[in-house]
């Protein structure tokens, strides 16, 4: 029976809520503590278990348990209601409040709660949280899971009369002989909400055996990898409160982080960042750390982010790790004052580029960098202000540096954008992961297909699909090969004249024969004729 707040008030234990945060010092029947809330150098923040609220004798500040999360989270009072609520798998009914708009929603809530719940009495998967470093409190926070089989998550939604809901999402596969299986069975569960706090997918990671190290939750209605960035919710508060994101490529980077109290750390879903996610960060902040290995593949993923960055207003903010080192280990091992003298001394984008050409690292490199990435400021006057910078330093004239920036035009409402072939897709996801010595003049693309793979070879990615960039191949180097071989122009001129007028000759045979069109075994003869 959902609740309403005064029951979740009567539901919450203060003391516990509150100990989330801050560390209580028991005095008597009450509780003590700094106060988080203003500086407090002798304690004077109490908490009463038996009136379930908090007093500061200091600031004066107090209330119930969810005043006390609406004030640190910097959320609503409502807003603190529901992110408790959530937390400690409560149904909460607002009063005058729309219900909400599909039941899908509860079930992943749900869901999402049973997994957690099975985590807890799982050993295996709590081991391995311990091996990563990953404490209680953020098992807690991110609502952590484990899946121990398809057949119990199957009987709980039938009790909860869930079942058909939830296979809408696409979480759970159902067999023709009505089996199910849980796509996500012995994987240890990562919920992820969207920026309301409501749980729209899962992020599952292998534990042992064969198989993808991680698993997402299909693209639906309500779960799109392009759009949702795993720590939003959690970060949200202090996302607005700092104006400043940390990006980051996993989700146990996100989680260490937020461990260790940076908390506006968030991540993609193993997709490649892309222009809505930099709209949904631009609506809380005005600056981003991107934080990336200093490999060949951080400055891939440097050059797919920044332009979608740049245009939605935001200033960039590069951070390069050791290579082989990701945000987890280096915070886990460095400790969380050297990841903070990371973030103190970096230098904006357009600050390291200039650096670079005034000390001579890669300087011809540097200057094409400074000229695409200029090209997606949204201020005019910045952009041209940064270039008259560059000329000063490398004494080119603004209008030759200005000629060399990114104009690729948009394509019109009009036009329709011819087509790419999924071998030519095949191609071009495997030109722009593997990078191999190959003459795209030699290859038999279309004139799209051609000019995505220009963008590509030049290290402009700004309008490479996403369908391409995030394609899923399970062995791309051999699919790439195959593509190559479909694609290449090996074929002599007069013999594919020859070989065009045989089949011309075969359709007019073909009409001749079927008025009313040519009939299957015809068509498949043709058809075979056509890919021969």
């Amino acid at each position: 029976m959902p609740s309403d707040i005064d029951d979740l008030r009567r539901e919450l234990d203060i003391v516990d809520v509150i100990s989330e945060y801050i560390n209580l010092q028991r005095v008597g029947s009450n509780y003590r503590a700094n106060c988080p809330f203003h500086p407090d150098r002798t304690p004077s923040f109490y908490v009463s278990p038996s009136r379930q609220i908090f007093k500061c004798f200091g600031c004066g500040v107090g209330g119930d348990a969810i005043k006390f999360v609406s004030l640190y989270e910097n959320l609503s009072y409502i807003e603190a209601a529901k992110h408790l609520a959530r937390r400690y798998g409560i149904s909460l009914r607002i009063k005058g409040e729309k219900e909400g708009p599909k039941e899908v929603y509860d079930a992943l809530e749900a869901v999402s709660q049973f997994y957690h719940k099975k985590l807890k009495e799982s050993r295996e998967p709590l081991e391995y949280l311990k091996s990563r470093g990953i404490d209680n409190s953020s098992v807690r926070r991110f609502n952590l899971g484990y899946s121990p089989s398809s057949q119990e998550l199957v009987e709980f939604l039938k009790r909860l009369g869930l079942l058909k809901d939830y296979e809408k999402t696409g979480n759970l596969v159902r067999f023709s002989d009505g089996a199910y299986r849980d796509l996500f069975r012995n994987r240890l569960i990562i919920p992820i909400r969207d920026a309301r706090g409501r749980v729209v997918g899962f992020g599952g990671r292998i534990l042992q055996g064969e198989g993808p190290k991680y698993v997402n939750s299909p693209d639906s209605d309500i779960f799109k990898k392009r759009e949702l960035l795993f720590g939003l919710y959690e970060g949200l508060a202090y996302l607005k409160d700092l104006k400043t994101a940390i990006v980051v490529e996993g989700y146990f980077d996100v989680i260490a982080l937020h461990q260790e109290g940076f908390r506006n750390a968030v991540a993609t879903l193993g997709t490649s960042f892309g222009r809505d996610h930099a709209l949904q960060l631009s609506k809380f902040v005005e600056k981003v750390f991107l934080v990336f290995d200093g490999d060949s593949a951080g400055r891939k993923a440097l050059r797919l982010a920044v332009p979608h960055l740049l245009k939605a207003g935001l200033e960039v903010y590069p951070l390069y790790l050791p290579e082989g080192t990701d945000p987890h280990d280096f915070i886990f091992s460095r400790g969380k004052e050297a990841f903070r003298r990371l973030l103190d001394n970096s230098r904006s984008l357009f600050e390291q580029l200039l650096y670079r050409i005034r000390e001579g690292v890669n300087p011809e490199e540097a200057i094409r960098d400074f000229t695409y990435f200029v090209s997606f400021l949204k201020d005019e006057v910045e952009a041209y202000s940064l270039l008259a910078q560059l000329s000063k330093l490398t004494k080119i004239p603004v209008d030759v540096l200005a000629s060399k920036m990114y104009r690729r035009e948009e394509p019109s409402v009009e036009e329709e954008d011819p087509r790419v072939s999924f071998t030519e897709k095949l191609f071009l996801k495997g030109l722009f992961e593997l990078r191999p010595e190959i003459n795209i003049e030699e290859l038999n693309l279309s004139s799209k297909a051609y000019e995505l793979a220009k963008s590509i070879l030049a290290e402009e990615y700004y309008h490479i699909p996403e369908e391409i960039l995030n394609l899923k191949v399970d062995d791309l180097e051999t699919a790439f090969w195959s593509s190559v071989d479909k694609l290449r122009i090996d074929i002599p001129e007069e013999e594919l004249k020859a070989q065009t007028a045989s089949v011309r000759e075969f359709v007019r045979e073909a009409m001749r024969n079927h008025r009313g069109g040519i009939k299957p075994a015809s068509a498949r003869r043709w058809r075979g004729k056509l890919e021969s």
